[in-house]
């Protein structure tokens, strides 16, 4: 008997069945169209709960009970911006090596005792903040702070341990240069922001990391490891007085403070130009249209900022990606973003395209900013689709944890206040259709710079009919030295008549 014969009989048994018992069938399925999604649940997460440490240290703590786990994190300030002039790379550096050794006990010891407990342990580098995480079994906190309190504590620095982890970042930051959409990435950073704040990647880029040494490395970790001004996240089922306790014990008694400056925003908006990386022979090219923005600390418009960028990029029924993917077939997608650090940020849209429609792709692009602005203001429909997706996903960023910890960890980089995410709905769901379309207005237009990565001899052409400046780059983000101008051909010498 087929598979669909026995589904019919399947569904005629289960109809009898149903008839007999009095109980009425349920009603047909309407397959003739999409299914609309329900309403908004009004969800909110709970308050976070704060208190000091002895030492000043500041305490951000959720109770989640689902689940027997916690995870935490700890924020010291400055981050990536705290980088020496010429020393991109650096604090990142400085959060690999926490764990390379420390108080007598090697990397592999490290490791064995996190693996005993269960728990595990990360650091890295923001713009903004050297962020420092466990996950790890509730019943195991105190034991898991006592690693982690050497860690950042009684750090050794190994110098052979220093060696094999500079060796390993500069090749992969090598294979990075191959790699267009990271040449994309660092270009555009140097475009718009130059050698100033926000300027470098946090990890780096091969010319920086070459010079750094192991004494760079400990300036900066007693530079930027300092309890002063840090932040600790907690989440998850422990009791607020047992985590208390746990933390005081662990840093209660720890002092010091920051000391490494931090980079300021150089310059202003730069003009428009395009910035061109060369990849011979790429049968693709990656596009980033991309201007200058405020931080955190200085925009109040973001969640109107969401909205408008829901309707031009920000999903997959945005306006760009129908218009390059859906409509015209020169990618796979195209996203725009508002990228913001504390002090500065980025409006991006861009995409990865056929090599061969790479002005075209910019043209495009231009012109949807353009329509945003004119012609096609965001309507209510859209405001509404954008409002309703984001508030409907929302309580889905809750399901793990460490997700909502990453959460907490990144208000706290970014400046704002423990109750944000408590407000966050009830501010999103005030976001009108003005609100969206004075977004539009204010970072749709004004100087574009557009970053191109792909075949030099195949787009210069097209490009440089933009009539735009056209600077190159190399797969780091550094300025290529300009050609020098080509001279005129010397004219023959005139032959003078015999005498």
């Amino acid at each position: 008997m087929s598979r669909a014969v026995t589904r019919v009989v399947g569904l005629l048994a289960l109809a009898l069945t149903l008839a007999a018992c009095g109980a009425k069938p349920p009603p047909p399925v309407d397959r003739s169209g999409l299914p609309a999604p329900k309403a908004d649940p009004g969800w909110a997460p709970p308050a976070v709960e704060t208190w000091t440490l002895a030492n000043g240290m500041e305490v951000w703590f959720l109770r989640q009970a689902q689940a027997p786990l916690l995870s935490l994190q700890i924020i010291f300030p400055g981050g990536a911006s705290a980088d020496p002039q010429g020393k991109a790379g650096l604090t990142s550096l400085v959060a690999d090596m926490l764990d390379e050794g420390a108080a007598g006990r090697t990397s592999l010891q490290i490791s064995e005792d996190l693996q005993r407990l269960a728990t595990d342990y990360g650091a890295s580098a923001a713009t903004d903040g050297l962020v420092v995480s466990m996950d790890l079994l509730a019943d195991k906190l105190s034991e898991s702070l006592a690693i982690l309190k050497n860690i950042l504590r009684s750090p050794d620095f190994p110098a052979e341990e220093f060696e094999r982890r500079k060796a390993q970042r500069i090749a992969a930051a090598l294979a990075d240069e191959a790699e267009p959409g990271t040449a994309a990435s660092l270009t555009l950073r140097r475009a718009l922001f130059g050698e100033g704040y926000g300027g470098m990647s946090p990890g780096g880029i091969r010319d920086t990391l070459q010079g750094l040494t192991l004494a760079d490395v400990k300036a900066q970790y007693a530079a930027v490891v300092q309890p002063a001004g840090a932040r600790i996240v907690v989440v998850g089922d422990a009791d607020r007085d047992a985590v208390q306790q746990a933390l005081q014990a662990t840093f209660g008694d720890w002092q010091g403070q920051p000391s490494a400056p931090l980079a300021v925003v150089a310059g202003a908006q730069p003009p428009a130009a395009i910035h061109l990386v060369n990849f011979p022979g790429s049968t693709q090219s990656v596009v980033q249209v991309a201007r200058r923005i405020p931080g955190t600390i200085a925009a109040d418009d973001q969640l109107a900022t969401d909205v408008f960028n829901w309707t031009i990029g920000g999903a997959f029924t945005s306006r760009l990606n129908l218009n390059l993917r859906e409509d015209k077939g020169y990618t796979y997608g195209a996203r725009s973003g508002f990228n913001r650090w504390r002090q500065a940020g980025f409006f991006s849209l861009g995409a990865r395209v056929k090599a061969d429609t790479t002005r075209a792709s910019i043209d495009e692009i231009q012109k949807e900013l353009a329509d945003v602005t004119g012609a096609r203001p965001v309507t209510d429909q859209e405001r509404g689709e954008a409002v309703g997706g984001m508030l409907l996903g929302f309580p889905g960023d809750f399901e793990r944890m460490a997700s909502v910890a990453g959460q907490l960890t990144a208000l706290v980089l970014d400046g704002h206040p423990s109750d944000y995410l408590q407000h966050w709905p009830a501010r999103m769901a005030a976001v009108t259709t003005a609100d969206a379309n004075a977004m539009a207005k204010k970072y749709a237009h004004g100087d574009f710079v557009i970053v191109v990565v792909g075949d030099k001899a195949a787009l210069l052409p097209t490009l440089e009919s933009l009539g735009l400046p056209v600077i190159e780059h190399d797969g780091q983000g550094n300025l290529l030295p300009a050609a020098p101008p080509t001279a005129p051909p010397a004219e023959p010498p005139v032959q003078q008549a015999a005498r």
